[in-house]
């Protein structure tokens, strides 16, 4: 499947859920009936990926996570682009496999797709859909890490400008004609 060699995995958490109005990580998967984020970390494991990964707001409460998962702090202030740029720094693999909680729809094919047009170290690649680019379902490469942490520092913490700006170059686009798999759930009414 991967001709990324060792690569990292995160599930992406740290989000306020204000208009779920509850966390989205502890919601029930549709199908499996498990917490999103567990069910999120076994099609992870699925992949093989070297260390897992969960970027979490510092005192969000989450669901009781196994063992080999590692947990991220990040203060929440800063979006998904300050999980990733923490997960990223933590990571000690050339690549970085992103997936968002609240994606109960992906699959495991869906993530396979990701892994093969990388064919550098120093390049990723992201999934996009007639909605536009997915940053949130993205293989970043460490070399992203210098334009993330830039990009915090300067206070510019919207992901999809810095993905058509500095990551650009790096960045591989799949492009996906169903866009079910991304449909993510943000309020009562999408579940």
């Amino acid at each position: 499947m991967t001709q990324l060699g060792s690569f990292d995995a995160v599930v992406m958490a740290g989000g306020f859920s204000r208009r779920m109005g509850t966390d989205k990580a502890a919601l029930p998967h549709p199908v499996s009936k498990l917490p999103l984020l567990e069910h999120q970390l076994r099609l992870l494991a699925a992949l093989y990926p070297q260390r897992r990964f969960v970027s979490a707001r510092l005192h969000q409460t989450l669901p009781t996570l196994p063992a080999d998962v590692i947990r991220i702090n990040d203060d929440g202030e800063h979006g998904p682009l300050g999980g990733i740029t923490a997960t990223l720094s933590a990571s000690d693999s050339d690549h970085l496999l992103v997936i968002a909680v609240d994606l109960p729809q992906l699959t495991r094919e869906t993530l396979e797709q990701l892994f093969k047009p990388v064919p550098l170290a120093e390049s990723g690649s992201i999934a996009t859909t007639i909605h536009g680019v997915e940053p949130l379902v993205a293989i970043y490469p460490r070399q992203a890490l210098p334009a993330m942490k830039a990009a915090l520092a300067t206070g510019s913490y919207r992901l999809k400008s810095l993905l058509s700006g500095a990551l650009k170059p790096m960045m591989t686009t799949v492009n996906f004609s169903e866009a079910t798999p991304f449909h993510n759930w943000n309020s009562p009414s999408d579940i």
